[in-house]
């Protein structure tokens, strides 16, 4: 990401990767409470996040910091993946999700 801060001539010192979240002034709810909830707002949420630039370092963070809710793509419970939450996702989807986040998929299998 730092190359495409530099070409835009940007200090990477100010810049944050959730403001290149595709999320970023999205409802928050989508990722919390309504995520568990309604299975259409899942869907189009996990949708946002499979197109996200930064959904990788989403990710981690979220498991860095012990978050719940939706980080990366995926519905977290105290850092840790909430099969129940993302019961919903089927085949495809977490076929994307391992391509989006590669090697720390292996801890999820």
């Amino acid at each position: 990401m730092s190359d495409i801060i530099s070409d835009l001539g940007l200090d990477e010192d100010d810049i944050k990767w959730y403001q290149f979240a595709a999320c970023n002034n999205m409802e928050t709810n989508w990722f919390y409470d309504n995520y568990e909830t309604d299975i259409h707002v899942a869907k189009q949420t996990d949708s946002v996040c499979l197109h996200c630039p930064v959904a990788n370092l989403c990710l981690v963070e979220g498991m860095q910091n012990r978050e719940f809710g939706v980080w990366g793509g995926i519905y977290l419970n105290l850092g840790r993946i909430d099969k129940s939450a993302n019961s919903h996702k089927d085949d495809d989807t977490w076929k994307a999700l391992k391509k989006i986040h590669g090697p720390m998929y292996r801890d999820w299998e």
